[in-house]
């Protein structure tokens, strides 16, 4: 579970951008996903890197939602750089592969 001081939340929140459609957008560092082509937010805290919307599952939930071993954090909103608690589902990596794979298709059908 990651450990954070209010000027980490506040340090972290200096780089969102709250938009119209309640996505929080991520302004800061990026990354992309290991083994994905997506970008996702990337926050440095102390010495090492989290990605962002972990840290936003597991310091500004209410209650905090850790990740379980065998578990991905989901885009329910599916924009890699939201980083709304609110939009972020902790999913077994089943659940999330077979959604990963519904929206695929459903892009690939909107695009024929």
């Amino acid at each position: 579970m990651i450990q954070a001081t209010e000027a980490d939340i506040k340090r972290f929140m200096s780089f969102v951008e709250i938009l119209p459609n309640s996505c929080w957008f991520w302004a800061g560092a990026r990354s992309r996903g290991r083994g994905n082509k997506k970008w996702y937010g990337s926050f440095r805290l102390g010495k090492t890197s989290v990605r962002a919307h972990r840290f936003a599952c597991e310091v500004l939930a209410n209650p905090p939602r850790p990740c379980p071993p065998e578990h991905h954090r989901d885009h329910t909103c599916e924009f890699s750089l939201c980083v709304n608690p609110i939009h972020i589902e902790v999913v077994h990596w089943k659940v999330n592969h077979e959604r990963k794979m519904k929206r695929r298709a459903a892009r690939a059908e909107a695009h024929s």
